[in-house]
């Protein structure tokens, strides 16, 4: 029978290898702070429906991004689209313009 685990950010992140094992278990892990739940541990079932091989064949670079994971039909999620842009960088300006506004300040850092 599955066991409930209340444990604290503090704490859950000291002893993280340990809550992975658990939450293997099917044990329900859930990372408080100020003794609220705001997160829970999870993991696969064990079996041959990890989607660990489906996430490494479709996009290597998420394997070891934090937070990345796969959805259904191989969408990418929310927040795989943000790493996947972060990833690509800023894009850069061809211009000369700054959001400086030092035209309109003086050496004293007055405006004019």
């Amino acid at each position: 029978m599955p066991m409930k685990i209340f444990i604290d950010v503090e704490e859950a992140a000291e002893r993280l290898e340990e809550l992975i094992d658990l939450a293997c278990r099917q044990d329900e892990v859930y990372v408080c702070r100020a003794g609220w739940p705001i997160a829970q541990l999870s993991s696969f079932s064990g079996g041959d429906d990890s989607p660990s091989d489906e996430i490494a064949g479709t996009l290597p670079d998420t394997a070891h991004r934090p937070g990345s994971k796969l959805v259904e039909d191989g969408k990418v999620s929310s927040v795989d689209a943000v790493w996947m842009l972060a990833a690509e960088g800023k894009p850069r300006r061809e211009h000369d313009m700054t959001s400086a506004h030092d035209d309109l300040y003086d050496e004293d850092r007055l405006p004019r």
